[in-house]
């Protein structure tokens, strides 16, 4: 199995959603059959709209939302850069590949300065070259905010996925520099509670609440993300013990705050589990953060122990 599949494919069949894919491709359409080799669970994990005319590019974007656009040039006629800069200045954040034939690399080469992200030459394209555009548009969006691949829908934290992703890179730069990770599970305990007492939306905003009380008390350097349901993590670099209990006040503190707001819809309650990794210990970031994560104890590392500390807000 190829690299991109763990990342898009399966991630994506697994929470019900498909890559969106806008193709525009003369016949042969050999980079549309290429593509879809990529993903052997196609039904479940990628769709394809397949236009033949550039006309009709703009109204479908609109119509069905693509997170990527192919465009083959010879579709274009004699100023094949015209529409590559229409597109562009239409969805200035959706990443554009156009195709071309190899003896026309040198337009398509120019279409990068009109707002092209990438280009494949169709005659000689394989599957290593459409992932490589794929792979780099997916990670263009997850700059410029691809919502349903890294983000929480209803908290814009990151979700899961992206806590995942982007712990790899901190858990790196803490090896390069020696450094060390605190990592915070905040659990809302009476979910349930507040659901069964005052109805689901109450349970909803009580989310969205805690999600906006974490994002004001740590640093933007900070990773905080929600894993499901009142379920959220925050993972923060260069961080010492000490600032655990600076942490803990000042949540308890918002959170005193909020429940004097939402007083006539029930108090929100949360439990914080503390947990400390440094890359001096050579050991791997998991051994602290599966147990932490998970919610079990850690019972065969008294050293592991030491460092988790759990209190209830």
């Amino acid at each position: 199995m190829i690299a991109t599949q763990p990342f898009v494919s399966n991630g994506r069949a697994a929470r019900g959603q498909k890559l969106r894919v806008l193709m525009a491709e003369a016949e042969p359409a050999r980079i549309a059959k290429l593509l879809r080799s990529l993903f052997p669970d196609e039904e479940d994990s990628l769709q394809i709209t397949l236009v033949s005319t550039t006309s009709i590019i703009l109204p479908t974007i609109q119509l069905v939302g693509p997170e990527i656009v192919f465009l083959d040039l010879s579709l274009c006629g004699a100023d094949a850069l015209a529409t590559v800069r229409a597109i562009h200045r239409a969805a200035p954040n959706l990443p554009l590949v156009t195709i071309a034939e190899a003896e026309r690399k040198e337009l398509a080469e120019q279409s990068l300065r009109e707002g092209a992200l990438d280009f494949l030459l169709k005659n000689v394209a394989e599957e290593k070259a459409v992932e490589r555009v794929l792979r780099n548009a997916l990670e263009r969006n997850t700059v410029s905010g691809l919502a349903d691949l890294l983000r929480d829908q209803a908290t814009g934290l990151y979700n899961g996925d992206g806590f995942r992703a982007l712990t790899a890179k901190y858990v790196q730069e803490a090896e390069r520099t020696a450094g060390r990770l605190m990592l915070l599970a905040i659990h809302i305990q009476n979910l349930d509670q507040l659901q069964k007492e005052f109805g689901p939306s109450n349970a909803d905003s009580a989310i969205k609440e805690t999600a906006d009380l974490l994002k004001g008390s740590f640093r933007r350097t900070d990773l905080v993300a929600r894993l499901d349901g009142g379920d959220f993590v925050v993972l923060a670099a260069d961080a010492a013990e000490p600032s655990a209990a600076i942490l803990r006040q000042r949540i308890e503190t918002r959170r005193m705050a909020l429940n004097r707001q939402r007083e006539p819809w029930g108090e929100i309650k949360l439990k914080l589990d503390v947990a400390f990794w440094s890359a001096t210990q050579g050991r791997p970031f998991s051994t602290v953060s599966d147990p932490l994560l998970t919610g079990l104890a850690i019972k065969n590392s008294s050293a592991a122990s030491a460092e988790r500390s759990s209190e209830t807000l």
